[in-house]
């Protein structure tokens, strides 16, 4: 009978204490929902802003001309689509995040992924100018269909590139047509092992704005004619001494040259009339020792603009002090620097007293 009485005595204890926690439990769940009332009415600063502002910010955290980002890196506008739903409603309506784009197509289980984001890129950039690199290996044979429609791609938005860098073959350059208002500096590479066409290729005759060249590789100026009386400034890997001569003799204002240039292949003499040039800047490597035809090239220059000379001794011949003097005839460049030099660096000091000069004497590893 006792134990009875005492068991009641602890239940009725047991729903007191029940009780105290009960109304412990409302409390504690009231005070959560007050605090995520209080979260769910906070603004991030950051969140705050006016979506124009964002943008902006956007812009800036994308890595500066000339460096385009790829697909997936850091600094990708893709990554920003991973924060938050505000902050991707707000990259995706900012045309101009897409419209700078690194393509390399060198890996072939990745070539379809790449595809599919080049076409959204190119979407999403909606009618801003652009700025591509692109380039490709075919590894295989089962390659070509997606490169193709790569360059596909490119090329239905060809009339609004503004700064590119392709590496095509002859026939896709021959796809290039059409005007492009905004195409202000290119730099072609060509495929390797392609076979010449057997009638010159004419590129971006309605191009305007274009201003700036980068010949990558091997370059033939009789197969593939650029509008070059507008260009001021250009840059040719690999240019046999005839080549350069027909580039230099079109190209009446430019402004900014950088030549690598080689002995002549057999053939007829080279005609090394040359127009007075404008140049500012100029910078010839040669491939060797440099020969005749390379020094009759230098002496046909008529430079009286130069400003800076960066040369290889090759080009000046037996007197590389007379034919310096004589590229410009009312004085000589502020700046000389001389590569590949045998002859001492006093020697063209006391020549040029008032230049800034750099001589560098051989071994010289090929310029790049």
């Amino acid at each position: 009978m006792a134990s009875l009485i005492a068991t009641r005595a602890r239940i009725a204890q047991l729903d007191t204490e029940i009780e105290k926690l009960r109304q412990l439990m409302d409390s504690l769940l009231a005070e959560r929902e007050q605090c995520q009332q209080v979260l769910a009415d906070y603004k991030y600063p950051v969140l705050t802003l006016p979506a124009e502002i964002t943008s902006e910010i956007f812009m800036q955290f994308l890595p500066s001309y000339p460096h385009r980002p790829s697909f997936v890196e850091f600094q990708s506008p893709s990554f920003l689509l991973q924060i938050c739903r505000r902050w991707r409603d707000v990259a995706l309506a900012t045309p101009a995040l897409w419209s700078t784009m690194e393509l390399l197509l060198y890996n072939s289980p990745h070539h379809a992924q790449q595809r599919d984001l080049l076409k959204m890129w190119l979407q999403r950039s909606g009618s801003f100018a652009l700025s591509i690199l692109f380039d490709y290996y075919k590894e295989s044979a089962d390659d070509e269909p997606l490169i193709q429609e790569c360059i596909e791609a490119l090329l239905d938005h060809a009339w609004r590139w503004q700064d590119i860098d392709i590496t095509f073959s002859f026939e896709e350059l021959c796809k290039i047509t059409g005007a492009m208002p905004l195409l202000r500096s290119v730099t072609i590479g060509i495929e390797r092992g392609e076979e010449r066409p057997e009638t010159p290729v004419v590129l971006f005759a309605d191009a305007p704005a274009l201003k700036h060249v980068d010949l990558h590789a091997s370059f033939n100026p009789f197969i593939l004619t650029l509008p070059w009386s507008q260009i001021t400034s250009l840059t040719a890997k690999a240019l046999y001494v005839k080549e350069a001569v027909e580039i230099l003799r079109h190209t009446t204002i430019l402004e900014d040259c950088t030549l690598n240039i080689y002995p002549n292949e057999p053939g007829p003499p080279t005609d090394f009339s040359i127009p007075s040039l404008p140049l500012r800047s100029l910078r010839l490597q040669c491939v060797g020792g440099g020969t005749d035809e390379m020094r009759q090239l230098f002496r046909a220059l008529h430079l009286p603009a130069l400003q800076t000379l960066l040369v290889h001794e090759g080009f000046l011949g037996p007197d590389p002090v007379a034919t310096l003097s004589a590229v410009r005839p009312n004085g000589y460049p502020q700046n000389i620097e001389i590569l590949g030099a045998r002859n001492s660096r006093q020697v063209y000091q006391a020549a040029f007293p008032l230049a800034s000069l750099t001589v560098v004497t051989p071994p010289l590893q090929e310029w790049d």
